[in-house]
């Protein structure tokens, strides 16, 4: 009689238990997958670190007051406050998403990177970086991050390009979760 009452609590406590799992986050329910953060470009490289990177030597504004937004890419230009003194930073950060998967986004960082031939190798910084000037690109997490700045393609405008592209991959990769470039 005693295991025919245990094999009941049992049976009841497996029911229970199981019941839970409706997908209401009980013990055995699917976990909900968290949404990947988008990242907004003026987080990466903000007005503060392009102040700092021209050696304070303009004062940056953001153009139109916020980053714009083109299919999955989103820009952020910092101008002079005097408009035309300078060139812009531009910033753009592409990212993948339920349309646009990581190999779409590799393929089109790759495909920018053979068109241009003289492209420099930037290695240690994201999963993949090349300078091509005016613009530094890195691939990192499924995404793939551009910044334009200066002119003149020497030593000097490679430095800047590098040093940006240091801290918007810094930031990046603490916005952009590395679980989140698994399929």
């Amino acid at each position: 009689m005693k295991k025919i009452i245990l094999v009941v609590i049992s049976l009841a406590a497996t029911i229970c238990l199981c019941a839970c799992g409706k997908g209401d986050g009980g013990l055995f329910s699917k976990a909900t997958p968290t949404p990947l953060p988008e990242v907004n470009p003026v987080d990466i490289l903000t007005i503060e670190d392009v102040y700092a990177g021209v050696n304070y030597s303009y004062t940056p504004v953001l153009e139109g007051g916020s980053a714009v937004k083109d299919g999955n890419t989103l820009t952020a230009t910092y101008r002079s406050d005097q408009i035309g003194q300078v060139d812009p930073v531009i910033v753009s950060v592409t990212q993948f998403n339920d349309t646009l998967t990581k190999q779409d986004v590799w393929y089109e960082y790759d495909n920018i990177r053979v068109k241009r031939p003289n492209a420099e190798m930037i290695p240690d910084l994201g999963e993949d970086a090349f300078l091509a000037f005016p613009t530094i690109h890195v691939f990192d997490r499924g995404c793939h991050i551009a910044i334009t700045a200066g002119s003149g393609a020497n030593d000097i405008q490679r430095t800047t390009l590098i040093n940006f592209a240091k801290i918007a991959v810094a930031k990046f990769e603490n916005i952009m979760p590395e679980t989140g470039v698994e399929e």
